[in-house]
């Protein structure tokens, strides 16, 4: 509206991009989640530029995920995620040919990750609740193309998911400004 780019999908993504440290990151991901009825459809143009303008080559798959999510805040509707992360594995997917049989695989893995790092990660969740490994392989048995992905590989996904929660720099510095006031105040 005031010129500062031209309003095409992809000079949107480009923007968002470029200037998502100084932009609110949970408007960010409101906004590339809108569904497809929304403003003609143009925010779903913009998801898709922006995960095309992204590069997963040769990344392990969470940490495509971690890539992918540092720019915005998951939005927390089911239906959003579902379209953020089908998007993302498609692009994942021509980007690492060998991983996965389908993209359909990767998109069932990935909304499955994303539910093992909220699971794992809520403090509202009781220890003894919480996701276990055996319960992540379980969960995504079956899920490559009808056959089971190798064991090895998803118990290392589960352990880094488990060691490192899915985070934005944002958040992991407010919580150390925090952590640091806390310990003067203590003093």
């Amino acid at each position: 509206k005031h010129g500062h780019i031209s309003m095409t999908p992809g000079d949107v993504a480009r923007f968002l991009h470029q200037n998502g440290e100084r932009l609110d990151k949970t408007v960010i991901g409101d906004y590339l989640g809108k569904e497809a009825q929304y403003l003609n459809g143009f925010c779903v143009k913009v998801l898709h530029e922006y995960v095309e303008q992204a590069d997963f080559a040769g990344l392990q798959f969470d940490d495509a995920i971690r890539h992918f999510l540092a720019g915005f805040r998951l939005p927390g509707e089911a239906q959003k995620i579902d379209r953020m992360m089908e998007v993302f594995a498609a692009k994942f997917c021509s980007q690492n040919r060998s991983v996965f049989p389908s993209a359909d695989t990767a998109f069932v893995l990935a909304f499955s990750i994303i539910m093992l790092n909220t699971d794992l990660h809520n403090p509202s969740i009781k220890e003894d609740r919480k996701m276990t490994k055996p319960g992540f392989l379980s969960n995504n048995r079956g899920i490559a193309d009808g056959k089971a992905l190798p064991k090895v590989y998803l118990e290392a996904i589960y352990d880094r998911i488990k060691a490192s929660a899915f985070s934005l720099k944002e958040d992991d510095n407010l919580r150390e400004d925090v952590s640091k006031q806390s310990r003067r105040r203590r003093r």
